[in-house]
């Protein structure tokens, strides 16, 4: 799903993977934001390996969120992120409430779509709980 502002440009999909659970996506799409929404359950089996869905999040040009940290660990995960020129976002709050996680995410909003938009990908972000973004990659 790609949505275009007035002008013109095409907004970003936002990919949450499966550690966010489905939860905040589907708020986010109910809210309707101005930005692209889908989910690893949406798309995937639950235990697909990271390996097999990230290249195809990456051919759509779908940026990731996450509560998993360590993609910039595991060789395969890397690859597919340099190899497909994905976003990807490190998010605060894996062990807060659902609601603290979602406050994180909608400070942050605003940078994170300014990142998409301007900075070349590949790229990872940490998402600080201020909604500061720290790059990591």
């Amino acid at each position: 799903m790609r949505l275009s502002h007035p002008g013109g440009e095409a907004e970003p999909t936002l990919f949450f993977d499966r550690s966010v659970g489905t939860t905040i996506p589907r708020t986010l799409r109910r809210l309707q934001i101005p930005v692209g929404i889908e989910w690893h359950q949406e798309h995937f089996e639950r235990n697909a390996p990271d390996d097999e869905w990230l290249p195809q999040v990456g051919a759509n040009g779908w940026a990731v969120l996450g509560f998993d940290w360590s993609y910039h660990l595991n060789m395969a995960e890397m690859s597919a992120i340099r190899q497909y020129d994905i976003g990807v976002f490190y998010l605060w709050g894996a062990d807060a409430k659902t609601w603290e996680r979602m406050f994180c995410f909608a400070r942050a909003y605003d940078r994170i779509v300014n990142a998409l938009r301007l900075d070349s990908r590949p790229f990872i972000y940490r998402v600080r709980q201020s909604g500061a973004l720290t790059r990591e990659l």
